[in-house]
C-alpha cells in the first residue's frame, strides 16, 4: 500500500503581499513596455509586448517579490532581481517575436541558424532600449512593489 504524502507549498499559497507583488510588478511591466517603444528600431514588432509584459510581470511578482516579501530584510533585493528578470524575458520574447518575423520571411538557412538568432535580436533591441528613462521605470518600479509587498506582508498577515 501506497502512502501519498500532500506537500504544503507555500510559494503558491496566496498572501497579501504576493498579490501586491504580482499587481505591483504587472504595472511595471506595462510602464516599462511603454517607455521602450520609442527607443526600437524601425520596423520592430513590438505587437502584444504590453500584455505579455503585464503576464510577466504577474509572474515573477507572485513568484519572487511576493515569496521574498514574506522573509523580512530582503523585499528590495527582490524587487530588483524580479526586476532584471522582467526585462530577461521581455527581450526574450522580443528576440522570438523578430525572429519568427524573420522565419516567416524564409532569411534563416535552418532551424539552429533561427533559434540563435533569438539571443542576437534580443540583446540588439536591449542595447537600443538601455536608456536612463526606461531603465529607471524598470528598477524603481521593481523596488517599490517589492517594498509595498513587505508592507502589505506584515500589515495583512
Amino acid at each position: 500500500m501506497q502512502r501519498v504524502v500532500l506537500r504544503n507549498d507555500s510559494a503558491m499559497m496566496p498572501t497579501m503581499a504576493k498579490l501586491v507583488g504580482a499587481l505591483g510588478l504587472a504595472l511595471t511591466g506595462v510602464m516599462t513596455s511603454q517607455a521602450i517603444v520609442p527607443y526600437m528600431p524601425e520596423g520592430t514588432k513590438i505587437a502584444g509586448l504590453t500584455l505579455v509584459a503585464a503576464s510577466f510581470g504577474l509572474l515573477l511578482g507572485w513568484r519572487v517579490i511576493g515569496v521574498a516579501a514574506e522573509a523580512p530584510g530582503r523585499s528590495a533585493a527582490a524587487g530588483l532581481r524580479a526586476s532584471f528578470y522582467l526585462a530577461i524575458w521581455g527581450l526574450g520574447f522580443l528576440g522570438a517575436v523578430q525572429m519568427l518575423h524573420k522565419a516567416l520571411r524564409m532569411r534563416y538557412d535552418g532551424p539552429g541558424e533561427a533559434l540563435a538568432d533569438i539571443v542576437t535580436e534580443g540583446a540588439l533591441l536591449g542595447y537600443a532600449a538601455l536608456q536612463l528613462d526606461v531603465i529607471g521605470t524598470l528598477f524603481l518600479g521593481g523596488a517599490i512593489t517589492a517594498i509595498l509587498a513587505a508592507w502589505a506582508g506584515r500589515r495583512w498577515r
